[in-house]
């Protein structure tokens, strides 16, 4: 892993500091305006001022922390919560502590952001400017530690802060599901304010992310004048950029409502809450990022968000990646700053992670910084080595519409190295499934594949005479062909003149044909199709003619209620010992080598084992509800339930679900009977 020399940026925020005057403004706002200071110890602390104070240099190692009292203020920042190595969740929780009141000269501040605004002493803009710069002002508490509740339920401890006033923690954190979004509220005496609670949105390990920009990319900041930074930061209201808004929400459902958003700023934490508030009012939902300094002076904020810019954020996102490796990310950014060197950077650094770069073109930058911001060979040099097709620079918000809709459906599609390259044949006809109507059964096995791939088909379970067309199949009336030796049972598939049945020898027929699994004619994976049939197999086993068992443990011609005691005897010993067994395997499967990149079976891409394998469990979560609850809840088995979910999440299986086509569960394999459903 490389990343690039930050010179380009280096060098174009150096030229714009000079040509905008940044040099000159922050001399003349001066040093009279320090925004923060570290507070005194209170009164009733009962550690020593001077132990406390070199204690807090220590960090979170700090021995002797001081709880927060009812004078401070905590503020609780949102974040996301990922797997760890061993597959629980877990999340870094940022908190910062302060005295609940201001103690620099508010007065001196004011007067210097309303004098290099060019405005008149005491006008009635300076109540805005010192209610957005008292967050600056406020003095930090280091060496603070933070008590607060997750979810109503689990008791955490957050610091002690270092010398910043800022704690930055790792948790373990219970299950939940993916998208879930969780509260967390600060356990503080009365009368201690701030923002008291956060939210965690739970993001599985696939899926897609996005990566984004704050100041000129979704809000305008001017970063590249320093009279434009004071005014958008103390005085104007905060305003989206034109379209953004928009195109955001556009994407939060292209990808999925559960895709996570992290909104980066090189602006210091003190100007947290701003900044949250309207990513909350214009964005979807996300984890705001801000440079972990939180003090500095007026002067020093200007310089914040104009110096070493590429290296904050690279430094971040390599964080993000670190906790979501696996996720495909969309990084949005402008030319104002450094985000097409960063996300060049990143890009190279991280081969397949990121799919798309979308830059926002300033369209005013010739009058806001320096034109060379803007030219093409700025970008090329940028993204150099990044395919042309995975970064585009944007002036109007809606082009990025369709470059989003491009890289979603390529994720989509099924791998060339699983499409079947063949001659057109007699074969090149629609599928017909013949099938019981009224029931999934095994007939669910073949339609989750044909339904993925969009392949034609039909079905006797959707037809008026269907259940004649099983019977001749049955009886042995059909085929009568002299090719087609008679089946045994449904599922049956035709394919021309091939008339087969077995569900396992459907769906290993149907694998290479629909893009679902390794071509065996191929050079890339010839032997692919049996390590995924061995998948499929064993699901098959252990989750679907099980199951069919614990309801007809003795014999399939005698009734339910003619086998009840057995039933019950073998549903105790397949919920406490055999269905555990086989979720454990798939477990193992899901976290192997050969599971590669991706929430799938084998070689990082979707194949009809994974299709069976969701029917089961699908299947297995309606016939044993409260067992398969439980297992979840564990979170054992983690990966199989995320890749159930995965599976639901696709758009044609998604939209097959919700179709009359998908049978409802009654009589089949997968059977709910209330004396059954035991916890295990």
């Amino acid at each position: 892993m490389s990343l690039s020399t930050p010179a380009q940026s280096v060098r174009l925020q150096e030229r714009t500091r000079a040509e905008r005057g940044f040099p000159d403004a922050e001399a003349a706002l001066g040093r009279s305006s320090i925004i923060s200071s570290t507070a005194k110890e209170p009164k009733n602390s009962k550690t020593p001022t001077r132990l406390s104070t070199l204690l807090s240099y220590l960090g979170p190692n700090n021995p002797l922390p001081i709880q927060v009292s009812k004078d401070d203020q905590v503020w609780l920042l949102d974040n996301v919560a990922f797997r760890g190595p061993q597959g629980g969740w877990q999340a870094e929780f940022v908190a910062a502590v302060f005295a609940g009141e201001p103690s620099a000269k508010i007065v001196d501040s004011v007067g210097d952001v309303a004098k290099a605004l060019g405005l008149a002493k005491g006008c009635e803009e300076e109540r805005t400017i010192e209610a957005r710069i008292t967050p600056l002002l406020t003095p930090i508490l280091p060496g603070r530690q933070a008590r607060v509740t997750f979810d109503k339920a689990t008791k955490l401890k957050l610091g002690p802060g270092g010398r910043n006033g800022i704690s930055s923690d790792d948790k373990t954190l219970p299950h939940s599901s993916d998208g879930s979004l969780l509260m967390t509220t600060a356990d503080v005496p009365p009368g201690a304010g701030g923002l008291l609670t956060m939210k965690t949105l739970y993001a599985e390990p696939h899926g897609w992310a996005v990566i984004s920009d704050i100041d000129d990319t979704i809000k305008i900041t001017q970063t590249s004048d320093p009279v434009g930074i004071l005014r958008s930061t103390f005085l104007a209201e905060p305003t989206p950029v034109t379209g953004m808004p928009e195109l955001y929400a556009w994407m939060q459902t292209a990808l999925s409502a559960s895709a996570p958003f992290f909104y980066l700023s090189a602006s210091p934490y003190n100007l947290y809450p701003f900044l949250h508030q309207f990513a909350r009012k214009h964005y979807p939902h996300g984890q705001l990022v801000l440079r972990d300094a939180s003090w500095m002076t007026l002067p020093g904020l200007l310089s914040n968000l104009t110096l070493g810019t590429e290296e904050y954020k690279v430094d971040r996102i390599k964080k993000f990646n670190s906790w979501l490796p696996r996720r495909k990310m969309i990084l949005i950014g402008d030319s104002t700053q450094s985000d097409p060197e960063a996300y060049g950077s990143i890009f190279r650094a991280f081969p397949g992670w990121v799919k798309l770069v979308l830059i926002r073109k300033v369209d005013d930058i010739a009058a806001i910084g320096i034109r060379e911001k803007n030219l093409p060979s700025r970008f090329e040099q940028a993204f150099q080595g990044v395919p042309r097709e995975a970064w585009h620079v944007f002036e109007d918000p809606a082009e990025c519409r369709s470059l989003v809709q491009k890289v979603v459906a390529e994720s989509l599609a099924p791998a060339s190295r699983h499409a079947a390259k063949r001659p057109r044949s007699a074969k090149d006809v629609a599928y017909q499934l013949i099938y019981w109507p009224g029931l999934p059964g095994r007939g669910e096995f073949i339609r989750l594949a044909l339904e993925e791939a969009g392949a034609e088909y039909s079905d006797t379970a959707q037809m008026d005479g269907g259940v004649s067309q099983v019977m001749a199949h049955v009886s042995g009336q059909a085929p009568d062909d002299g090719l087609n030796p008679p089946v045994f049972a449904p599922p049956i598939l035709q394919h021309g003149d091939l008339v087969i049945n077995q569900t396992a020898n459907i769906v290993l027929y149907l694998g290479p044909r629909l893009g679902l699994a390794p071509d065996p004619r191929g050079d890339d994976d010839p032997d692919g199709v049996y390590r995924v049939h061995e998948l499929a197999l064993t699901a098959l086993d252990g989750l679907c003619n099980e199951p069919h068992d614990c309801h007809h443990p003795i014999a399939t011609g005698l009734y339910y209620e003619d086998q009840k005691v057995e039933s019950k005897r073998k549903a105790d010993d397949y919920v406490k010992v055999r269905l555990p067994k086989f979720l454990a395997y798939f477990q193992r499967v899901l976290t192997s080598k050969a599971c590669g990149d991706g929430p799938w079976l084998y070689g990082g891409q979707l194949t009809y084992a994974d299709l069976v394998l969701f029917q089961c469990v699908d299947g297995l979560k309606f016939m044993f509800p409260k067992a398969m609850a439980k297992l979840e809840s564990k979170g054992e088995h983690a990966k199989v339930f995320a890749l159930h979910k995965a599976v639901a999440d696709r758009p044609k299986i998604k939209a097959y679900l919700a179709s009359p086509r998908r049978q409802k569960y009654a009589n089949g394999i997968y059977r709910y009977y209330e004396e059954l459903d035991i916890e295990g």
